[in-house]
């Protein structure tokens, strides 16, 4: 089945995740009744009674959340929502929180901190929602799927205007059914949105982000793929004050494929321009970074002492404490970082930079493989000049290349299909082998530099050290073999086409 509202996402310090519609959301027709469509295709619909709900719906003056797919509503009796729609993107899907009118200012704030890029926030237009549930059966009257239709009223004047209809497909269990009626509707519906840029278009002003632009150029290809990683990033931002580690690595990933995807399409762009953005991205992945590395590190130690024996686990808890202290160090600091004028900032150059590129002039690349080329033979030439066994520096460059061929083979499969893709996944295994070395040595060495305490500690110390040696090993053992089934030569013949 199509996408889901996500389950229990926690926004932060308040609110709380709803699931009111789990299932795809779709525009139709303010004309269209539900009802007599699918009896015509031979469904059996009953509709339950209609409720409504009067919302307040916020923005900025330029609509910016509106053109990155958010919404935040007020609705005097339910209080606040706040939904974001993954624009398209296949890897997210809509989530949708609530908190009490109540929640302090400051949450929303945080909650629309990547979206607003520092403006402010206010009422742009009043709504009624007019709310029904139909269930739709097929001849033998079983139930097939839920259906939740919204018809929106803005108030203009004294006089409610209908302005946009939808219906949001609930999964059930018989899933091949319910696509049929899926897809039925899907064949009448239009191009849905936040609902303030459906109610008045032209007072979206802000950059419309769109992920798939659908054609297979070079330029076509950096629009798509650093588009996605745009929205990934403020679709995450908003849950990193909450401490989620997930947020935080989604938001790192998108800033990672931001910059290579700057480089990977290097020869397009203007090249201080493109070199000054790569620079502010990379100094805030860097900052990230610090975190990540302090959540993996937390998570290894736990997972390490949970293996020791239970008379030794006790004497652990020094060295656990210590990456807890420093992990809380380490996010107080990332926290701060996101309050100040150069997140912004940054945000505001990579917004412009994706939607608005400085691109040099003519047409200095047309074979769309040769892009990929490069990172590709760099990861290939690193290989061949290991000698024996490499050490922990030498598998992490090549840790780092292998992600950047990656990262281009993914941007480039919209033009070359199949064969793109087959060799992304491959360097995924290998990075994935490459990352537990790294992690592996990264934890042995802080093991070495924090054991210098008490007996117990220090016994403890040489015990997770012991256990990270074994991981070590493995990922050295098995990152050849990965190796191997990433660089057979007829799957990357799609860079010589």
């Amino acid at each position: 089945m199509p996408r889901r509202s996500s389950r229990r996402a926690r926004p932060g310090a308040a609110g709380v995740a709803t699931d009111p519609s789990p299932g795809v959301r779709l525009r139709i027709p303010l004309e269209l009744s539900l009802p007599r469509f699918l009896a015509r295709s031979g469904y059996r619909v009953s509709t339950a009674s209609v409720t409504r709900r009067g919302l307040r719906l916020f923005d900025t003056g330029d609509r910016r959340l509106a053109a990155a797919g958010a919404e935040l509503s007020l609705s005097v009796r339910d209080g606040w929502t706040w939904r974001r729609d993954p624009l398209g993107h296949a890897k997210l899907t809509a989530r949708e929180w609530t908190a009490p009118a109540r929640t302090p200012a400051s949450q929303l704030r945080e909650w629309t901190r990547a979206y607003r890029h520092g403006r402010p926030l206010g009422v742009r237009a009043s709504v009624t929602v007019h709310r029904r549930r139909h269930q739709v059966g097929d001849d033998s009257s079983n139930a097939v799927v839920t259906l939740l239709e919204e018809r929106i009223d803005q108030q203009v004047g004294a006089r409610p205007t209908p302005r946009v209809r939808r219906v949001t497909v609930v999964a059930t269990e018989d899933r091949e059914a319910a696509s049929i009626v899926l897809a039925l509707i899907r064949a009448a519906a239009v191009e849905d949105g936040a609902t303030l840029g459906l109610l008045r278009p032209a007072s979206v002003r802000a950059p419309t982000l769109r992920p798939d632009g659908g054609g297979v150029g070079p330029r076509d290809l950096f629009m798509t793929s650093a588009t996605k990683s745009l929205v990934q990033w403020l679709y995450f931002d908003c849950e990193l004050a909450g401490g989620s580690p997930d947020a935080l690595r989604k938001v790192r990933v998108a800033l990672r494929r931001l910059r290579s995807d700057l480089q990977t399409f290097a020869p397009l762009f203007d090249s201080p321009w493109s070199d000054g953005l790569r620079g502010q991205l990379g100094d805030l992945a860097t900052g990230m970074g610090v975190v990540r590395d302090a959540e993996v590190l937390t998570e290894r130690l736990a997972g390490l002492v949970s293996r020791l024996p239970p008379d030794d686990q006790p004497a652990a808890a020094p060295l656990l404490e210590t990456a807890a202290t420093q992990l809380a160090s380490a996010r107080a600091q990332l926290l701060d970082s996101l309050e100040q004028p150069g997140y912004i900032a940054a945000l505001d150059a990579a917004i412009d930079g994706v939607t608005r590129p400085r691109w040099v002039d003519g047409d200095p690349v047309s074979d769309v493989a040769g892009l990929a080329r490069r990172p590709w033979r760099r990861l290939r030439a690193q290989v061949a000049a290991l000698d024996g066994d490499a050490d922990d520096v030498q598998l992490h460059r090549v840790r780092i290349l292998a992600k950047r061929a990656r990262y281009a083979a993914d941007a480039c499969i919209p033009a070359a299909g199949e064969p793109a893709a087959r060799c992304a996944a491959r360097l995924a295994d290998l990075q994935t082998i490459l990352g537990d070395h790294h992690d592996a040595a990264v934890t042995r060495e802080w093991l070495r530099r924090n054991a210098a305490g008490a007996t117990e500690v220090s016994f403890v110390a040489g015990q997770l050290a012991a256990l990270e040696l074994i991981r070590l090993r493995e990922a050295r053992d098995g990152w050849r073999e990965a190796w191997t089934a990433a660089s057979r030569k007829q799957d990357w013949r799609w860079l010589r086409s």
